[in-house]
């Protein structure tokens, strides 16, 4: 039905008061409703068409004044909750870095170095901020495959280092974001939408184990089991749970199953684990390594060594002290109550930023600040547990502490998507799917 010409100026006039565009459709429509139910009123007392459309405009009050006190209660803002959370951890980990670099790590090589990738971690951070995070709902086949095509092109001109292509890696931490886009599309498709979903899923899986360490394999489809379990517990697929929960999680225990079962060097790294002292100066010597050094740990201050280790630096004596096993140096180098503090600033942060998520009434901004809060909380767990010797998979990074410059521009990247998310989420209406089709009302 055609708006009067009247009442769409009117609409117009307010709109133009409201910075926040993504927030225009649905005023419109709430206005326009309280302008219709007073015209009928008036209508009821015998008052023409026309005039008790003026009447009711009217007493809407004045457009410019009505649209400023809406631009005022509906301007987005930002999350300055989880700005300082980011601002905390990125500070902690350059005045550790301070205290560490010139006495042990290298110099000031890597000091310097962690300054200049954190400038452009926040350089990274603010443009995702400003970037519409809605267009991973737009056009979600598009960029996942576009996304795809990037990291085969990466592979296909890079040199392997380890049996590792470095940079694809790294990339391959932005997939579960954008598997929600994917998973938002397929809503209300069935069971059908939740077999597509499976596939797109299985991209960055095989990808993932032909190119990099199984850690980044597991992080990936944690965190989108994760999206798909919500989207299947909130019946956003409209299937029975039961069945849907069956054919997303049989087939991927089944896999699972057959990848360990075929994999060796899991397997030994599960035997490491339970019986370090099964072989410790060969492929327990890490884990033996941490567990001598948090023994001789103390609350503050410089751990004691073990007696086989005199007269060297634990940066010495357990390689990898830069990335993989920071938290473990810290500890040694400045006692538990260093890495207590790591440790609670980077719970406090994610617990937060799951809060937050909860509170997105679009499904597509929960399930995109779902996907990149887990990316983060994921390699968080996987890293603190490793650093604590519990090494069942390879520790890739804690998030925005460690000295690992290609996450901490990934992570840094995400921090950015939700702070995106959390700044406009509010304001955003999903697309409404109906028999006839689907209108978008982004």
């Amino acid at each position: 039905m055609q708006r009067h010409a009247k009442i769409e100026q009117y609409l117009d006039l307010i709109c133009n008061q409201i910075r926040c565009k993504k927030i225009h459709n649905e005023i419109c429509e709430e206005i326009e409703n309280h302008i219709n139910d007073q015209k009928d009123a008036y209508k009821v007392q015998g008052i023409d068409e026309e005039t008790a459309t003026l009447k009711a405009i009217e007493q809407m009050g004045d457009p410019v004044i009505v649209g400023t006190e809406l631009d005022r209660s509906h301007r987005p803002k930002p999350e300055w909750s989880i700005i300082v959370l980011t601002l905390l951890l990125l500070v902690t980990g350059i005045v550790i870095r301070s205290f560490t670099s010139p006495q042990d790590l290298n110099g000031l090589e890597l000091f310097n170095k962690q300054l200049v990738f954190t400038v452009v971690g926040i350089g990274l951070m603010i443009l995702c901020y400003y970037i519409d995070f809605t267009f991973i709902g737009k056009y979600p086949k598009i960029i996942f495959l576009l996304f795809t095509a990037l990291i085969i092109i990466l592979i296909a001109k890079s040199t392997p280092v380890n049996g590792r292509y470095i940079y694809a890696s790294y990339l391959l931490l932005l997939f579960p974001t954008l598997f929600a886009g994917i998973v938002y599309n397929m809503r209300n498709k069935g069971y059908l939408g939740i077999i597509i979903c499976g596939l797109f899923l299985t991209i960055p899986f095989v990808i993932s184990r032909m190119v990099s360490s199984f850690a980044f394999s597991i992080i990936i489809v944690m965190s989108c089991f994760v999206i798909l379990t919500i989207a299947v517990a909130k019946k956003w697929f409209r299937v029975k749970r039961l069945y849907a929960l069956l054919l997303i999680y049989l087939p991927a225990i089944a896999i699972v199953v057959i990848i360990l079962a075929s994999n060796s060097y899991f397997l030994q790294r599960i035997i490491n684990v339970l019986f370090p002292s099964i072989d410790p100066t060969g492929s327990s010597y890490i884990i033996n390594v941490i567990n001598q050094l948090l023994l001789g740990a103390k609350f503050i201050g410089q751990g004691i060594l073990p007696s086989k280790f005199q007269g060297m630096s634990a940066a010495q004596c357990l390689p990898g002290v830069n990335n993989d096993f920071f938290l473990t140096y810290i500890t040694h180098r400045f006692g538990w109550v260093v890495s207590f503090m790591v440790v609670i600033l980077l719970t406090v942060f994610i617990i937060r930023a799951f809060i937050l998520c909860t509170k997105q009434k679009s499904v597509l901004a929960l399930l995109v600040s779902t996907a990149a809060t887990l990316t983060i909380a994921i390699q968080t767990f996987f890293y603190i547990m490793s650093n604590l010797g519990f090494m069942l998979f390879a520790p890739l990074s804690l998030p925005l502490i460690s000295q690992s410059s290609g996450f901490l521009l990934i992570n840094m990247s995400l921090v950015g998507v939700l702070l995106s998310v959390f700044r406009t989420g509010y304001f955003i209406k999903d697309e409404v799917i109906n028999n006839k089709g689907i209108s978008s009302s982004f």
